[in-house]
Order: C-alpha cells, then sequence, then structure tokens
C-alpha cells in the first residue's frame, strides 16, 4: 500500500497538470479537426483517385448532384489549389481514354463546380496543364486522348476559368518535344468563332513553335494553314 506521502505527491502532481490545461473541453474532440487530420494524411494521389471513382460513379449511376457534392468534399470549403488541382486532373486523365460522351459529362460536372465556386480557376488552370506532361504516353493507346485534351482545354476557356496561354506554363516537355504548337491550334479549333485569327491567340502559337517549325514555316499564318 502506497504511503499516505507518495499519494500525496501525485495528487499535487495531478491537480498540477489540471490546472495547468486549458478548459476548453471541446477544443481538441471537435469535428472539423478530425476531418483535417484526414486531409492532412491523405496524399495527392488518393485526391486524385477520390476524382476518378466519384466520376466512374457518376458515369453509371448519372446523379450530377451527387458528384458536385463529393467534388465539394474532396476540395473542401477553403477551395484547396492542390486538392482541387488533383481532383481535376484526375478526372482529366480518366476521361481521356474514355469516350467522347463521358468527356462532355465531365466538363458539365466540372463547368457547374467552378460556377458554384467549389473549384477555383487556379485549380482548374493547373489540373489541365500538368496531364500534358503525359498526354503523347496516354494517346499510344487511346488515339483519341489528344482530341479530347483539346476539346476540356477549349470548354474551360469558353468558361472563363483558363486564357489559351496558360500552354506557355505546361510542363516543358510538353513544349519542347509534344507539338505543342499543333495542340494549340487544335485548342483554338474547338474553341471556334474568330479564335484562329486573334493577335493574342497567334502570338501564344508563335511562342509555342520550335526553331524547326519557324523554319519551315516563316509566319504563323502559313504554319496555321498548313
Amino acid at each position: 500500500m502506497p504511503s499516505k506521502s507518495s499519494m500525496t505527491n501525485v495528487s499535487s502532481s495531478n491537480a498540477f497538470a489540471s490546472s495547468s490545461e486549458p478548459r476548453n473541453l471541446t477544443t481538441d474532440k471537435s469535428e472539423p479537426k478530425v476531418v483535417d487530420q484526414q486531409k492532412q494524411i491523405m496524399t495527392p494521389k488518393d485526391y486524385l483517385k477520390k476524382a476518378k471513382t466519384v466520376l466512374k460513379e457518376f458515369f453509371v449511376g448519372g446523379d450530377d448532384d451527387d458528384a458536385v457534392l463529393s467534388f465539394q468534399e474532396i476540395i473542401g470549403a477553403d477551395l484547396s489549389i492542390e486538392r482541387g488541382s488533383m481532383a481535376f486532373e484526375g478526372g482529366v486523365l480518366l476521361v481521356l481514354e474514355m469516350r467522347q460522351e463521358e468527356v462532355q459529362k465531365f466538363i458539365d460536372i466540372m463547368s457547374r463546380c467552378y460556377k458554384e465556386k467549389i473549384i477555383s480557376a487556379e485549380s482548374i488552370r493547373k489540373g489541365v496543364s500538368d496531364p500534358l506532361e503525359f498526354l503523347q504516353d496516354v494517346a499510344i493507346d487511346a488515339p483519341l486522348a489528344v482530341s479530347h485534351m483539346a476539346t476540356i482545354a477549349a470548354a474551360f476557356i469558353k468558361e472563363g476559368a483558363i486564357t489559351f496561354d496558360f500552354l506557355l506554363d505546361s510542363p516543358e516537355y510538353f513544349r519542347t518535344e509534344c507539338n505543342a504548337a499543333r495542340f494549340g491550334c487544335k485548342v483554338l479549333n474547338a474553341i471556334g468563332g474568330n479564335a484562329m485569327n486573334e493577335t493574342t491567340s497567334l502570338n501564344v502559337i508563335e511562342k509555342l513553335m520550335t526553331d524547326e517549325e519557324k523554319k519551315q514555316y516563316p509566319s504563323v499564318q502559313e504554319f496555321l494553314d498548313a
């Protein structure tokens, strides 16, 4: 049996610990902290995978409200650029290997998320740009991938979420090795209207042209007409 003095010491120690701790008993148990901890544990690839799962379920079930809500949960109320770009990129990489029907459904869902301020323009810009690095590899097994990518980029340019010059910030490998200028022309064609004649667009195409392309085509217009 412990002595009275040792019991007194333990009691005093507990009393001191208790009095030195904050009195707010709900802080550590609040639900937001649990959610934050879960988000910290998840990696960018986890958000990418979750987005793919949401879209696959949407393509089968067709419940757009549920899909939008799921993206809202993935991205968060703070409109995280990282989570948003990963969610968008995950969707892009998924539909590049699918049919035009799924591409359009993806565009419709993400356009709604943008309009309802669930995903930011910055996330869309990054989420469109980053997959370009893998576009040629994807196109080996999915021949429509380049066309699908141009359709997606054009849709969000028309939506006002991004501008055509996003291509100038695309991965270096894409700009130097993957016919970036030709891809830019595909995007302008998908936009339609006067896009092919706008000075700002032509300047972007010129900057994307390789030295070899510039030697072969002295002017941007000749390149566009080729």
